[in-house]
């Protein structure tokens, strides 16, 4: 992807205010926090211009496949683009499947014997009568990795449908990339139509990869804190993939959750599967939802992200899960930011290797950056009650001294090396900027002289280094 440009960093302290030049900004996800004005420095002698460092990367990688005889292209759930192959069979001709067909009853009868909770199975419980016998056709084809499975649908639709809810709710099923049908024509009858999954690996390595699938669940289940709720089984997971993970768009099975297991290099598809799959053994409701972002790969610049409704829109998906009680968005892929702070010597100052800006938002927050386009119908996100500043009492809807003293108290004490502070208004903002930096009343809140900080101020936040 394509990171921001940060345009200056600045030191105060009680006597004098001096300045540094940005740093890198290297973005595994997304910097939500871009479009930062800070062309100015802080200083009793007026403002001083400085110049803005830049760095790119690439964007997201979504998979291509060319089209061949035969085929018709789709882009499935994941985002990957496939061919699904649509062959037309004379009944007359062989259609014998002996060997991959379930024996002596059809999948109907199979389907009705499969346990389907609506709770576990978000996509299930919102199909029809008949699109939830064939996602319960379609998902014992898949883990069964069978072939020319006869279905009881007849509708293309349908059946497509109903494959792309079993993708939405299971992303153990990594070896997935595709499927195809094959329509048994009488004349111009269609008689019925056969099944197949297109799957990147056999069953002896599938096997393999679902033991280090499961192990690796259970350890990041394990490390979890005895007794967290909601929220901070949330946020654990989502700091856990990130600062395990990086955002490597060429990196291998970077389109399933393999990457995220095997080799901690991944994109949107990785980050979005651990976290479902994670927190689903957790007990927390996490479901996937499939879109467009702003920007070309649905991963903006500072630009792109400063004027998204104009911007270049791409693929990309992201996660609604359930805290409390409450829906909300959530998108890993763009929480994975990389802030490499330098001084103006070379020498490191510091790294951010997290942003919460889309960390348990409402839809209309999220409306803002990202245009969802389900499987199914998703939960209305109406409330921002858990929302990582509000929850950790790091927004601000006016200057509140006691609230600021709990809030730098709570970071120091846990020993963070940066906070943020939300503004719930520009005006707020302005408040906050003038309250903490030109009055100094930031000294008497963090106890020493001097303090380094970042503005954002179209984000109407301050990243404050501790």
């Amino acid at each position: 992807m394509r990171a921001w440009s940060l345009k200056s960093f600045r030191e105060i302290d009680a006597f004098r205010t001096i300045s540094y030049v940005i740093i890198t900004a290297l973005l595994g996800g997304c910097l939500a926090l871009s479009g930062c004005d800070i062309d100015t420095l802080v200083s009793k002698d007026g403002p001083k211009n400085k110049k803005a460092g830049v760095i790119e990367r690439k964007g997201d990688s979504t998979g291509e496949s060319a089209a061949s005889p035969g085929a018709i292209t789709v882009i499935d759930v994941n985002g990957d683009e496939h061919e699904t192959e649509v062959s037309v069979i004379e009944a007359g001709e062989n259609e014998d499947n002996s060997s991959t067909s379930l024996p002596e009853r059809s999948l109907a009868q199979v389907a009705q014997n499969i346990s389907m909770s609506d709770d576990e199975n978000f996509a299930y419980s919102e199909l029809s009568e008949s699109g939830k016998t064939c996602y319960a056709e379609i998902y014992s084809i898949l883990t069964d990795m069978l072939e020319k499975v006869e279905l009881s649908s007849r509708d293309t639709d349908e059946i497509d449908q109903a494959f792309r809810a079993v993708m939405v709710d299971h992303p153990e099923i990594f070896y997935v990339k595709g499927y195809s049908i094959g329509k048994y024509m009488n004349g111009k009858m269609l008689k019925k139509i056969v099944f197949s999954g297109t799957y990147t690996m056999d069953k002896t390595v599938v096997e393999n990869k679902q033991s280090e699938v499961e192990a690796y669940v259970d350890d990041v289940v394990s490390g979890c804190p005895k007794g967290a709720g909601d929220y901070d089984k949330i946020k654990y997971v989502y700091d856990y993939l990130i600062r395990h993970n990086e955002y490597v768009p060429d990196s291998e099975n970077n389109q399933n959750i393999l990457s995220v297991v095997e080799n901690g290099k991944t994109v949107c598809q990785g980050y979005t599967k651990a976290m479902q799959l994670i927190l689903g053994r957790m007990g927390i409701f996490c479901t996937l939802v499939n879109g467009t972002a702003c920007g070309a790969n649905g991963v903006p610049d500072s630009a792109q992200l400063a004027n998204a409704k104009d911007a270049e829109w791409g693929g990309h998906v992201w996660n609604i899960v359930k805290c409390n009680g409450l829906y909300y968005n959530i998108d890993v892929t763009w929480g994975d930011a990389v802030i490499t702070l330098m001084k103006d010597d070379g020498t490191l100052s510091q790294n951010v290797d997290v942003n919460y800006e889309f960390f348990l938002v409402d839809d209309a927050t999220l409306d803002e950056t990202h245009a969802p386009e389900p499987v199914v119908q998703m939960p209305y996100c109406n409330s921002m009650e858990d929302n990582y500043y509000r929850h950790e009492g790091l927004y601000f809807t006016d200057i509140n001294s006691d609230q600021f003293y709990r809030a730098f108290e709570s970071a120091l004490s846990s020993g963070q090396t940066v906070m943020y502070l939300k503004a719930s208004s520009d005006d707020v903002y302005r408040k906050i900027k003038d309250h903490l930096f030109v009055e100094e009343n930031i000294f008497k809140y963090i106890g020493r002289t001097n303090v380094r900080y970042v503005e954002f101020a179209d984000r109407d936040m301050i990243m404050i280094s501790l």
